[in-house]
């Protein structure tokens, strides 16, 4: 029987940044909703130690013995970011990078998938996004390519992850759609011409996949649906979620994972990973019975199919001799 337990060891409780015994230390635990909590529960340690320049705090993931974020703060109860702060995922790589100045992040700042491949590339000013953003599919795929002036206005192009146009059009001050904006379905077709004025939408067409104009143009925006609607969703994860045989927590009654998956432009799950793990068994087997997940109905916007996003969360009820 492999006993598992909420703390495995307290070595990060020891650990104390600089090698500064006497430094002013702030301990907390959080629980998989980053929400404080009791030691036997929690998923990340935190530690704060007062320094010289501010409030250095380091968060780590305690199962996975690695850590989640460093960073400096300019107040104690860390809510002013100052300087560079870097965050990672659970496998160990590289979520994000940047700078603080003030509370507002500034200059250029990196995001990355869980793979390893970079996710977003912008360059803010006090908080608001100037200049060049790029983003891309964790294919390695364009996704946006979004150019701002710094009052927010400038261009949006996107595309699909198999390098088909998705969207493009244009932004007034504020970043507010303005003018002529088409959309695309993923074989190339136009799906919209959409016509706004100050993001404003006062005039649209729409199209089928064949290039066809459609008479009817309601709006049948919608997220990805799993036949049958959430009870079913809900009643499926319950009916192939299981404790695994041979484990036992001896200080909780259940554990509890989040994993998150996208429902692509025809209905198939796909890339699927533990975002919130607590041990490779359970993880293998929440990110499993996503994976054998039956097609789902795909997300519509615009007139046209696109990936989803999902997040679910699982509970194991604790195994029982």
């Amino acid at each position: 029987m492999n006993d598992i337990k909420k703390i495995p060891f307290y070595i990060l409780l020891f650990f104390c940044a600089f090698n500064q015994t006497h430094a002013q230390k702030i301990e907390k635990f959080y629980d998989f909703k980053r929400q404080e909590c009791q030691p036997n529960v929690a998923r990340l340690y935190s530690l704060t130690i007062k320094t010289d320049s501010g409030y250095y705090q380091t968060n780590y993931f305690i199962r996975e013995n690695r850590l989640q974020m460093s960073g400096n703060f300019k107040d104690s109860t860390c809510k002013i970011g100052i300087g560079r702060f870097t965050c990672y995922h659970p496998n160990g790589k590289l979520l994000s990078t940047g700078n603080f100045i003030e509370g507002r992040m500034d200059g250029l700042w990196l995001d990355f998938h869980n793979n390893g491949r970079m996710r977003d590339s912008i360059v803010l000013s006090e908080g608001k996004p100037v200049g060049i953003h790029l983003s891309w599919y964790a294919n390695g795929f364009s996704s946006d390519s979004i150019n701002l002036k710094i009052d927010g206005s400038g261009s949006h192009v996107s595309w699909f992850d198999n390098g088909a146009p998705s969207s493009a059009g244009r932004y007034s001050e504020g970043m507010k759609q303005d003018g002529k904006w088409k959309y695309f379905h993923k074989n190339g077709k136009i799906s919209s011409i959409e016509i706004y004025e100050k993001s404003r939408l006062i005039d649209k067409r729409y199209f089928d996949e064949t290039g066809m104009m459609l008479n009817d143009t309601t709006n049948n925006d919608r997220k990805a649906q799993f036949p049958g609607g959430e009870k079913v969703w809900k009643k499926y994860v319950s009916n192939h979620l299981y404790f695994p045989h041979g484990y036992k927590i001896t200080n909780a009654d259940e554990a509890t994972i989040v994993v998150v998956f996208t429902i692509n432009e025809n209905g198939e799950v796909e890339d699927v990973f533990t975002t919130v793990p607590f041990n490779k068994a359970f993880d293998e087997i929440g990110e499993k019975l996503i994976k054998k997940s039956p097609k789902w109905i795909p997300a519509i916007s615009h007139n046209r199919r696109v990936k989803c996003n999902f997040s679910q969360i699982m509970q194991f009820v604790n195994y029982k001799e």
